[in-house]
């Protein structure tokens, strides 16, 4: 049974306020005006540069610290000219991806967008816990834009990777893809990686066939995308087969299903990780979401 399509009202923008976060800033954006959504822009302040403080001096400087962020906040959406009921300014306290489940729970938001070459603790979004825990463990789908994503189309999202491993496909992140390559008009690109064959000639006829049930099981009749649909083999390993193909091809966005994982396990995946190596290599942002979504 198909599925209803994916329904974005609320879009999480959160920033550390570098320069490197402009970048997801316009996903974020794009995204909210392309779904006519209310954007939450957040900040989490940390509490290290406080601990060894007294508490009156440490609140003061967490209170002063938290009006900076709102301040630099509002300078960031005032050249957006939104309507007040468009965006809303969170700053909250504390570790980084505590804080921002608490604030994805209180804003029901459906996609955070996130930055991965920031300062501070940030960094951590590159190459420790925090990426593992964010993107695995959020309660919604996750937008992370690497240090090597290009901005945001202004003319949108056109071409977009869904690579699936396993058929029948029951990930939720299918139901995504469907839907943003429906809301953009964008090419889907559905692509299998066959790791352990040498070449598509053994595998390429069936696996068509099995993706011709793919779009039966995910897109809806009558729409326009089963004329954008694209399927794609690949060989070897996974993340690599994926990269080069979106190099290649030019994609604009990958979509894949991520494992829930407790935030202690995530932290010490092996680092080669296909969802860890494409969140960190890919030269466009990579949408992942949680399996059970």
């Amino acid at each position: 049974m198909l599925k209803p399509p994916a329904s974005i009202h609320n879009v999480l923008f959160a920033t550390d306020f570098s320069p490197a976060t402009a970048v997801a800033f316009s996903y974020s954006v794009g995204i909210a005006n392309r779904y006519q959504s209310k954007l939450i822009v957040a900040h989490v302040v940390s509490l290290d540069s406080v601990e060894l403080l007294d508490d009156e001096p440490a609140r003061a400087m967490i209170d002063n610290t938290r009006n900076e962020a709102t301040r630099r906040i509002s300078d960031l959406l005032e050249p957006l000219h939104l309507p007040r009921d468009r965006y809303e300014i969170a700053v909250a306290e504390g570790e980084i991806y505590e804080a921002l489940v608490e604030i994805i729970q209180r804003h029901h938001i459906d996609i955070a967008v996130l930055g991965t070459h920031g300062r501070r603790a940030f960094k951590k979004l590159m190459m420790g816990s925090v990426a593992e825990e964010v993107f695995r463990m959020a309660p919604c789908p996750v937008l992370t834009v690497g240090p090597n994503a290009a901005p945001a189309n202004p003319g949108g999202l056109k071409s977009i990777l869904y690579p699936v491993e396993y058929a029948p496909d029951s990930s939720s992140a299918a139901r995504y893809a469907v839907s943003l390559a429906e809301r953009y008009g964008a090419t889907l690109t559905v692509m299998n990686v066959g790791e352990d064959m040498s070449g598509p000639a053994n595998v390429a006829g069936q696996f068509t066939e099995v993706l011709e049930h793919w779009t039966q099981n995910h897109i809806p009749p009558g729409s326009l995308l089963r004329n954008r649909i694209r399927f794609e083999t690949g060989f070897g390993p996974a993340a690599d087969s994926i990269l080069d193909f979106a190099a290649k091809a030019g994609v604009d966005l990958i979509v894949m299903p991520v494992r829930r994982l407790d935030p202690v396990i995530a932290a010490h995946l092996p680092k080669s990780d296909t969802a860890y190596e494409l969140v960190s290599r890919a030269m466009c942002p990579v949408l992942t979401i949680g399996d059970g979504l």
